[in-house]
């Protein structure tokens, strides 16, 4: 037997997404604010090699002039 979103035609991601908006919507308002904040998604990605992620290089700031 077959998931309802698998036979919806959406992926478990999908799924999840709609199932969290429409809890956000349901919230009282005093609660929108906070879980609106948490919705937002960062992601991170490295290149790994033998085992070790590259990690990207950062811009140095130059030292500050001694006067």
């Amino acid at each position: 037997m077959s998931t309802f979103w698998k036979r919806a035609g959406i992926n478990y991601i999908q799924y999840s997404s709609i199932c969290a908006n429409a809890v956000r919507r349901c919230l009282k308002p005093e609660f929108q604010a906070d879980a609106e904040k948490r919705s937002e998604t960062l992601i991170k990605t490295f290149k790994w090699v033998e085992g070790k992620p590259i990690l990207p290089d950062v811009a140095k700031k130059p030292a500050a002039a001694s006067s």
